[in-house]
């Protein structure tokens, strides 16, 4: 890692990197706001701008690097306190003098629990560094010397100018605009809420639902081949204690059996069929992309090429009926308890982590391959 000299005597310098580091922050701090805005209201929208980026995210995320640098993962609690300071300092700091200047407030948070001023809270400054430091930890490097890679080529030297460019070029103008209306620039908005096959809040609810089902997956899963090895074993692709495919599966699973009377055993039935078969073709997709199969049924009775097997098909039925008869409400129950101001946010926050979370999986598989042995992983190539 650079030291903290090093990366002030930067600032003095061109950093192509640099600039198509703080454009994709900014895409990424766009499309955080417009996640949090549909989950919470139902509206996406320009966030103020003519583009989509937010400036000042990018501002805020290369100072903290340029302060903190990138942690490790021994130092990474600290680091996180100290983005998380940072941050929130730059929020109360631009929202005030924003004020100010301009006489209305460019965002108001205090309907959130746990605010200490209309441009600060609790959840969404914790959260943010939270996001931060595991993005410095595991992703900022790697990108950052792939943009460098990138920058050696004249043509995208052009292309981080072109964008910086417009990138301060636009918040100016935002800014400037938005001061004569009184108001944030308004160009264009879509409401969800207006198409009734599209609802918000039943989103909100489903995707609450997807994370509920993806760790309760990790934990059987976790629980039952520690077992079987008689050691603790992981059975997570990805870093966090989640399992993505027990979330698509609840989802559509319950979407299903939702459409047919109510009757447990047509419940088991079908449970089976349809689990087994998204089974198979979850199998036939890691298998042809990465050249592994995640599991392994060959040492069970009644197995196909160690895909499937009796006893997980009849799991399968087993977890339909618990489902219908008490799993989903009393998930959905659990959910409920969260304040609604306080869920679009967390949803938020896990989808970008999970998102970043499945590129560095990916990427710690190709450059150092799945220990099949060690985690009952099967593989064919």
């Amino acid at each position: 890692m650079s030291s903290f000299q090093d990366r002030v005597r930067s600032l003095g310098k061109i950093r192509f990197d640099w600039m198509l580091m703080l454009t994709m922050l900014s895409l990424f701090g766009f499309v955080i706001e417009n996640i949090w805005s549909y989950l919470s209201t139902g509206f996406i929208s320009n966030r103020g701008f003519t583009t989509p980026f937010l400036f000042v995210y990018g501002l805020i995320i290369l100072l903290i690097y340029i302060i903190l640098g990138t942690p490790t993962t021994r130092t990474l609690p600290l680091y996180m306190l100290g983005a998380f300071v940072i941050f929130t300092a730059c929020e109360i700091g631009y929202g005030y003098a924003f004020e100010a200047l301009f006489g209305f407030r460019p965002w108001d948070v205090s309907s959130i629990p746990l605010s200490f001023t209309p441009y600060a809270c609790l959840p969404t400054s914790l959260g943010f560094a939270v996001l931060i430091g595991l993005f410095m930890n595991v992703h900022f490097t790697v990108v950052l010397n792939w943009f460098a890679k990138l920058c050696k080529n004249t043509v995208w030297r052009i292309v981080s100018v072109l964008l910086i460019c417009d990138l301060i070029g636009d918040f100016v103008y935002s800014i400037v605009r938005g001061a004569s209306l009184g108001q944030r620039m308004s160009l264009w908005t879509l409401d969800f809420n207006m198409y009734s096959i599209v609802n918000p809040h039943e989103v909100c609810q489903y995707v609450g639902m997807f994370f509920v089902w993806g760790v309760l997956g990790w934990c059987v899963e976790s629980l039952y081949i520690s077992w079987m090895n008689k050691k603790w074993t992981n059975r997570g692709f990805l870093f966090a204690p989640f399992c993505p495919i027990y979330g698509f599966g609840e989802f559509i699973g319950f979407k299903l059996l939702l459409l047919l009377p109510h009757n447990y055993i047509l419940y088991f039935v079908v449970g089976t069929a349809f689990c087994t078969f998204f089974e198979l073709l979850v199998a036939k997709f890691l298998i042809w992309k990465t050249g592994y199969l995640w599991w392994d049924y060959t040492n069970r009775p009644f197995n196909y090429k160690g895909i499937l097997c009796l006893e997980s098909t009849l799991a399968w039925g087993v977890y339909a009926v618990l489902e219908v008869w008490f799993l989903h409400d009393g998930s959905m129950y659990l959910l409920g308890l969260i304040p609604q101001s306080i869920l679009p946010l967390i949803l938020t926050g896990l989808i970008i982590y999970i998102f970043g979370d499945t590129a560095y999986s990916i990427r710690v598989v190709r450059n150092e391959g799945m220990k099949a042995e060690a985690n009952n992983i099967l593989k064919f190539r």
